[in-house]
């Protein structure tokens, strides 16, 4: 009886210090993703109004790689993508084309760039911001076809998606999730990016605590050297502190850790 009571108060004592622990992880002290007033009575400029905000959001985070009248750091100038769109798929309209390049960006590259558009889109916004994005697009040179149903954004409205974190629970899935190899080289992974610094022996610079804040935090710290020069403030996205669970967090953050 002795023995198990022992037991028991030993696997509290481990339970209340794991809590204590991922309590203790730093998270990026940032607003909540804006919420939107969206409804189904929106006219197309309207639809497209909302979506310009949510294409300059944060939570989106589009401008980080994208230009809009400019060419994008990393992927390409959307400015006139509206009309563009009507003849980059022979029989598939605009609408469908820009709506599937959000979804499932793999499944149209443009020529000169890499698929590195993360696949979660759809998961942080909602289909309702994703609706509002696409009449957005549209309206870059072409026409706003796309309309928004009552009950779709009764359904959706103010969500920012699952709020779960990204799909993945080992190192390799979640920056794969995060799109971290269009702008990194780790090597342990094949990660071939040239944007921002080479992270293949990241753990014999920068301690555990140093590499979770430039992911949480990462104008904090600026790497000195990029592959093109002196790296820019700025650049990575400051949203990963909302897109990660503490678990994958911790996860991602000793794998490279371990990388020397």
């Amino acid at each position: 009886m002795r023995t198990s009571l022992k037991v028991s108060a030993f696997i509290v004592i481990v339970i209340v210090a794991i809590a204590g622990f991922a309590s203790l992880i730093p998270q990026v002290e940032s607003p909540a993703p804006e919420t939107l007033e969206i409804s189904g009575n929106l006219s197309g400029a309207e639809l497209a109004a909302l979506g310009q905000e949510v294409f300059e959001s944060a939570e989106a985070a589009c401008l980080t790689c994208h230009g809009l009248g400019r060419e994008g750091l990393r992927a390409p100038d959307l400015a006139g993508i509206g009309a563009a769109a009507a003849d980059r798929v022979p029989g598939q309209p605009a609408e469908a084309y820009i709506r599937e390049s959000i979804e499932d960006p793999c499944a149209h590259v443009v020529e000169g760039f890499d698929c590195i558009m993360p696949q979660t889109l759809l998961q942080t916004l909602g289909p309702a911001k994703v609706t509002a994005l696409v009449a957005f697009l549209q309206s870059q040179g072409g026409e706003v076809t796309v309309t928004l149903s009552a009950e779709e954004a009764e359904g959706d409205a103010g969500s920012s998606g699952g709020g779960v974190g990204v799909p993945g629970t080992t190192a390799e899935e979640i920056i794969a999730a995060l799109a971290c190899s269009g702008c990194h080289t780790i090597e342990a992974i094949g990660a071939t990016g040239a944007v921002g610094p080479d992270l293949s022996q990241i753990g014999a610079r920068l301690s555990a605590d140093e590499i979770r804040e430039s992911i949480l935090a990462p104008d904090a710290v600026i790497a000195e050297q990029c592959p093109t020069g002196p790296c820019p403030a700025g650049v990575m996205p400051k949203i990963f502190g909302e897109r990660l669970t503490a678990r994958q967090l911790e996860t991602v953050v000793d794998f490279l850790s371990n990388l020397k």
